[in-house]
């Protein structure tokens, strides 16, 4: 096998993502275009999105599905790759048009079958249970859950059969010269990207679920909205990636599914390590004769998080690559 007849096989977890962020982004955007145009309600939807307590959370949301979809969609192949190599693919050369077809057929059946029926389900449980706003924007919130769980079984799905193992065929004589190909794509920092990215899908997440629980009491301004729904995980990323760069250091192979459970990992550890700070605050707040402050525990608070952040993310990555530094 040629050199390049490995580089280009090499080159398919980032096509694949890229078809798949095209496609999410191509449907969604279709979607609301038709709504917003050829809708019997299109006057009032437009002056709905107009507003930015709508279009600020829609975009940011919109983002970071399709930043979810690629992310896993590029993991998934990256990983297939890693294990059989180019040669043990069954039809590398239309892999690409084989996952485009299949992820598009998925995003449709999600967006114009399944996810009206978990919107009606939602619904259909709020009116028969005259649940609180609160309870109506936690089902939501868990209906958003269901969604992004449904695009990582399509992404898998899509990439399953476009990298089908080639039937009777062995990798085991490309492997090292597809490592030493995809190695040049710096596995440090598709480590990195991979950690930030998936902690800021994960951020995003327990947001809006949180957000679903305590109900929307009061309309945001603009500029909360910008900072909360766009500035904030833009430095979430940009601190998850620094500290999972410092944990990946000289890594050899990318590996993303670790880089996923790292990034999980820590996650999980950090709201861990909040939740028992907050209740250390709270237990010091009740005791007799303290003084009502707010402010100074809530940005000390704030600091905590943003070290524990870069500390956890460094942290994770370094223990689960420390076979591949």
């Amino acid at each position: 096998m040629t050199t390049s007849s490995i580089e280009r096989p090499q080159r398919l977890p980032k096509d694949l993502a890229l078809i798949a962020l095209a496609i999410q982004a191509g449907v969604a955007v279709t979607g609301i275009g038709s709504q917003l145009i050829w809708s019997p309600y299109a006057e009032d939807m437009r002056r709905v999105y107009a507003t930015a307590q709508t279009l600020v959370p829609m975009l940011s949301s919109a983002f970071v599905n399709w930043a979810f979809a690629a992310l896993l969609t590029w993991c998934f192949a990256r990983h297939t790759l890693d294990r059989r190599g180019p040669a043990g693919l069954a039809r590398p050369a239309g892999a690409r048009g084989i996952f485009g077809v299949v992820f598009l057929l998925l995003v449709l059946a999600q967006g114009y079958v399944l996810a009206p029926l978990v919107h009606q389900a939602a619904l259909s449980y709020i009116q028969n249970t005259a649940g609180s706003m609160a309870a109506a924007g936690f089902v939501f919130a868990l209906s958003s859950v269901l969604q992004l769980m449904l695009v990582a079984l399509i992404a898998w799905f899509a990439c399953w059969l476009a990298l089908r193992r080639r039937s009777g065929g062995s990798a085991s004589g490309v492997d090292a010269s597809a490592h030493e190909v995809s190695s040049s794509s710096s596995p440090r920092a598709a480590i990195a990207w991979v950690v930030g990215v998936f902690f800021v899908c994960l951020q995003m997440l327990m947001s809006s679920l949180f957000q679903g629980w305590i109900g929307m009491q009061q309309a945001p301004g603009a500029g909360p909205l910008v900072l909360g729904w766009i500035v904030a995980p833009l430095v979430v990323l940009a601190l998850t990636f620094w500290g999972a760069w410092m944990g990946a250091r000289e890594a050899v192979q990318s590996r993303p599914l670790r880089a996923i459970a790292a990034s999980a990992l820590a996650f999980v550890l950090l709201q861990l390590v909040c939740i028992a700070i907050a209740i250390a605050w709270m237990l010091w707040v009740l005791r007799p004769g303290h003084v009502n402050d707010i402010v100074g525990p809530a940005v000390g608070l704030a600091v905590i998080y943003v070290v524990l952040m870069v500390m956890l993310t460094r942290s994770t990555v370094g223990w689960l690559y420390r076979r591949y530094l």
